[in-house]
């Protein structure tokens, strides 16, 4: 007589949309999942990323495949079963990986040549919030604008997820950081990041205090997540020859885009895209070992961390585009 083998079985709670539109589209569900296959393991995820960029795809600012769709990008978690041919990571282990959709989920199967090692020293909650967002950091204060010691830089939305850690990055690099906040409750959070200097978003005078700060000179660069709410006002402060690094636009994009302003302050304007900077194993295993040690040697201070539980997701996004939200922004399963 034969024996039946019967293969293990996982279930596990999701969020998904089976269309586009306001944060009411995430609905929580069940599911079952099978055995991770070769070169993959199964991942039972202790803490969830909450990236601007999951709104553009539930809103339908950016495309989907295919529905049902599961948002998020980034987690961290235990390993819990692995593949055929998997030898760099074992049961147990405890991972993150900062750009596999679909991390909305209590558990999923991920391929492994996308996941790092978590140290010990930094939990899973810190590694869920900070891999797309100090990745990002690290792009942009030592590739997109290499900072160095004296140099004046601008951040907006200081408070945030990216813009605290650019801030401290920045700073422990030798900069002068200014930042803009979108309210005086942000203000405190701005200057624990690394902030010398933080005015509020769109104060009056805000142009005059930067020239007056800098001795007229104006800034070396301005790191900008907003875009349309700040663009405009960033050309007037940014040196001759300077830079301005349009990573993100929680605001939405520049409406006007003065080219003539741009060329005749011999300013650069970029826009940079983290997956281009990680194209394989070694740039994934570099991104990972700065933004670590980072982490560990003390540069991002304490990690602010919102969190909510995974069930939540659709509170999460709206207090996200609300501007609610302050530091980096996780769900928990």
């Amino acid at each position: 007589m034969l024996d039946i083998i019967k293969e293990t079985t996982y279930k596990s709670s999701s969020i998904s949309i089976s269309q586009q539109g306001n944060p009411s589209v995430l609905t929580y569900n069940k599911e079952i999942l099978g055995q991770p296959g070769p070169g993959e393991v199964l991942l039972r995820q202790a803490a969830i990323g909450l990236n601007f960029v999951d709104t553009y795809f539930r809103s339908g600012m950016f495309p989907v495949k295919s529905f049902p769709y599961v948002p998020g990008i980034e987690a961290a978690g235990i390993i819990e079963a692995i593949g055929p041919w998997v030898t760099d990571f074992k049961v147990g282990d405890r991972v993150a990986y900062h750009f596999i959709p679909g991390a909305y989920a209590e558990m999923r199967i991920v391929g492994t040549h996308q996941l790092v090692h978590v140290p010990d020293g930094v939990s899973l909650e810190e590694a869920a919030a900070i891999m797309v967002k100090a990745f990002t950091a690290r792009m942009l204060v030592k590739e997109s604008y290499k900072v160095k010691q004296g140099d004046v830089v601008l951040v907006h939305a200081g408070a945030g997820g990216v813009g605290s850690l650019v801030s401290g990055w920045a700073k422990a690099m030798g900069a002068t950081v200014i930042a803009t906040v979108g309210s005086e409750g942000k203000k405190q959070i701005a200057l624990e990041s690394g902030a010398d200097y933080v005015f509020l978003a769109g104060c009056e005078g805000f142009a005059k205090s930067v020239l007056a700060i800098t001795e007229g000179n104006g800034v070396d660069a301005v790191y900008d997540g907003v875009g349309k709410d700040t663009f405009s006002e960033s050309v007037g402060i940014v040196k001759k020859g300077g830079k301005i690094v349009l990573y993100g636009s929680s605001s939405g994009q520049p409406e006007h885009i003065d080219h003539a302003a741009l060329r005749a302050k011999s300013i650069v304007m970029l826009t940079p895209v983290l997956n281009a900077h990680i194209s394989d194993y070694d740039s994934l295993h570099l991104f990972a070992s700065d933004t670590f040690a980072a982490l560990q040697s003390g540069i991002f201070g304490k990690i602010n961390i919102t969190k909510y539980p995974l069930s939540k997701a659709a509170q999460a996004h709206s207090d996200m585009e609300s501007r609610k939200t302050t530091g980096s922004v996780i769900m928990v399963p």
